[in-house]
């Protein structure tokens, strides 16, 4: 009976590694709850362990089972299946994938040495190097509060191209009031130049000169 040394690094950060010895007659779910406390991930989420070659080409499968109901599923599944039935190569290269559904963090593992069976439990973590990434990334907004220098207020920056200030809404409304007139609605055109008398809109003096009240003009005097 062996132990297997991997190497096990994120693949989008290879600056963070996890050295993990394990017995050659574990089972890859024991591999894949000692990764979970490596990283400290809450292994609540579908894992799979790819067996690869030399460029990281994901091959065969092995699952893990999270409820009875899976088992009737046809797969490879990790509690079942043993290390040593998979590593044929002294490099052997694998990929370990975990929350494929929203995160899919990927991991990358290969064996870097083989050593003699110990009394030391395993499997274990024997080396960390790097801070793992946070597992959930949490988001919250955050209001910009400008503070006005003039009259020392605090008001909230609000970017919305169709928020309209207050003068626009009320410069609006006095260009095109309206009013309830017989039950008809009327139009007020506020105006320097015209008056207003219940609800009509009456022409200014002078615009239509020579027009007589009986609807005729004046005939010049030749």
């Amino acid at each position: 009976m062996s132990v297997y040394r991997f190497k096990v690094f994120f693949e989008e950060d290879e600056s963070v590694i996890r050295e993990i010895e394990i017995k050659s007659t574990q089972n890859f779910e024991d591999f894949h709850k000692i990764i979970q406390r490596a990283i400290n991930f809450d292994d609540l989420h579908p894992a799979s362990f790819f067996i690869s070659n030399d460029t990281w080409r994901k091959g065969k499968e092995i699952k893990l089972l999270r409820n009875k109901k899976g088992a009737l599923q046809k797969a490879i599944w990790m509690h079942e299946t043993k290390l040593a039935a998979h590593v044929e190569d002294p490099h052997q290269k694998m990929i370990y994938e975990f929350d494929p559904d929203n995160a899919l963090w990927v991991l990358c593992i290969e064996l870097s040495k083989i050593l003699p069976d110990s009394p030391i439990e395993y499997p274990r973590i024997s080396k960390s190097t790097g801070i793992a990434p946070a597992q959930y990334k949490i988001t919250t907004p955050v209001d910009v509060v400008e503070e006005d220098e003039e009259d020392g207020h605090a008001h909230i920056e609000v970017d919305d191209a169709y928020v309209h200030s207050t003068s626009d809404v009320t410069e609006h409304f006095e260009a095109h009031e309206e009013d309830e007139v017989d039950g008809q609605i009327v139009a007020k055109a506020k105006s320097s130049d015209s008056h207003e008398e219940d609800g009509e809109v009456s022409e200014p003096e002078g615009e239509a000169e020579g027009f007589e009240e009986e609807g005729g003009f004046e005939e010049e005097d030749i």
